[in-house]
Parts: C-alpha cells; structure tokens; sequence
C-alpha cells in the first residue's frame, strides 16, 4: 500500500515559500529567464526531468522563441488552489494571461479563446529557499473547504 505524505513546514518556510512564489509569478510575467533561473536550485529535477538549465532553457523558448508572439499578452491574473496529483497539498499557481483587461476567468477554467487567453499553472516544492521542483497538475481544487464538504 502506498503511503501518501504531506507537507509541513514552520511559519518561517511558509513566509519564505510564498515569497518564492510571489517572485517566480512576477518573472514570469514579466518574462525575465534570468530572475526565473536564479530561483531555481542547482541539484532541482524539473517537471520530472529538467535540470536547471534546461528548465531555463525552456522558459526562453516559451518566452522568445519561434511561437514567442502568442506569450505577448498585456494583462496578467493569478490566482491560487490547490494540488491534488503532482506534489499534494502543495499551492497551485495559475497565472492566465489575456488581451483583454478585465479577463475575470474562474480558478481552473480552461482557456477561453475569444479572450486570446492562456492558462499556465505550477506547483512547487522548495529546498533552500529556492525552487527545488515545478510540476504541471492535472487534478487540483480552489480551496481545501471543498473536500470537507466532499466528506
């Protein structure tokens, strides 16, 4: 039987963490590879296979690559849930970026293509104070109330 983990950390991680958090949305926003690099820990395996400079790689070739005109959007909104697959528990970040300004989409909606809108969403987990692991979830809720009413 497999045994299923969650994870705890202090007052302080969880302040630290959600700094983290809060930076790595505003670099990717802002499409900074650099900044988005330098959160990211040496010895870290991203989306399961990436090391470190891949996953920065990665971030260029979305960012400026051939397709780099679809990531040209002028209106960003996060917002925040939680992972149930990849890394349980742990915070989703979805960042939904438009071209309309007041692009009010739902926590895990899919993408809206009249609003020329893509969704991107991260889980991580942190080592260090930098980002030891990003996961893509599949599977995640908009807050824990709705598996206690689930119960």
């Amino acid at each position: 039987m497999e045994t299923i983990s969650i994870l705890k950390s202090t007052k302080d991680e969880q302040s630290q963490n959600t700094r983290l958090t809060n930076y790595f949305v505003h670099a990717f926003n802002g499409s900074n590879v650099d900044a988005l690099k330098g959160m990211l820990h040496k010895k870290g395996l991203f989306l399961g296979k990436y090391s470190r400079e891949r996953m920065a790689a990665e971030f260029y070739n979305m960012f400026f690559g051939k397709d780099h005109e679809k990531f040209m959007f002028h209106h960003a909104r996060v917002n925040r849930g939680i992972a149930l697959d990849k890394i349980p528990g742990a915070e989703v970040v979805e960042i939904r970026l438009s071209t309309e300004e007041r692009s009010k989409s739902k926590f895990g909606a899919a993408a809206d293509p009249k609003k020329s809108e893509r969704v991107f969403r991260f889980c991580f987990r942190f080592k260090d104070d930098l980002i030891c692991d990003i996961q893509i979830p599949k599977h995640f809720i908009e807050s824990p109330e709705i598996l206690s009413d689930l119960n």
